[in-house]
């Protein structure tokens, strides 16, 4: 690893700060591992190695039990500073926030879903190509739903840093390739 002091200080300092890695059983070697690769998911092997005065099967090892643990994922998606895409959080207060997940599961225009804890007790993330499309989302699967009862829906203006979001698109899903995007209509009616 590294021989320079100021820099192996600094991971120190980084180290107590978050208190993470220690939880999820990372070394010092895995922690350089993960910042190169959020500095720059294709950087080489080879220069990781290098850095981390390692092999390079070493560190393909390394990287896949970072893998297998679930602490590293590669992404693929859009990344919604660059694409002209509309992204809608959705803010719900639901009685069976399963149920309204499970409702969306198929749908292409649905991003992730996160349980929370406050006000609202779920937040959706939607992604379409214009706004009638998400308030009709909306309107027709959310406002007037019994396990529904509360909605706040809110579009994103801007990023701070880059979002990738992947695409909820599934050509061989049935149900998904069946949709009737019938969605948009609704929200004419609302």
């Amino acid at each position: 690893m590294t021989n320079d002091p100021e820099t192996f200080m600094k991971l120190e300092e980084f180290d107590k700060k978050i208190q993470f890695y220690e939880k999820l059983g990372l070394d010092k070697r895995d922690n350089v591992i993960l910042s190169m690769v959020s500095k720059n998911p294709r950087v080489s092997q080879e220069e990781i190695a290098k850095n981390i005065k390692l092999s390079q099967p070493s560190v393909g090892a390394r990287i896949r039990k970072l893998q297998q643990k679930g602490v590293l994922h590669n992404v693929n998606g859009v990344n919604f500073k660059v694409v002209d895409l509309n992204l809608a959080k959705v803010d719900v207060n639901s009685t069976d926030t399963n149920a309204i997940i499970e409702e969306f599961k198929d749908c292409p225009f649905f991003i992730n879903a996160l349980i929370t804890s406050g006000r609202h007790n779920l937040c959706l993330l939607f992604m379409a190509t214009d706004l009638k499309r998400l308030e009709g989302i909306v309107n027709h699967h959310l406002r007037g739903n019994p396990k529904v009862k509360d909605v706040e829906m809110n579009i994103v203006i801007s990023t701070a840093k880059d979002l990738v979001l992947p695409l909820n698109i599934d050509y061989e899903n049935k149900e998904q390739a069946g949709c009737k995007q019938d969605c948009k209509d609704c929200a004419n009616k609302f």
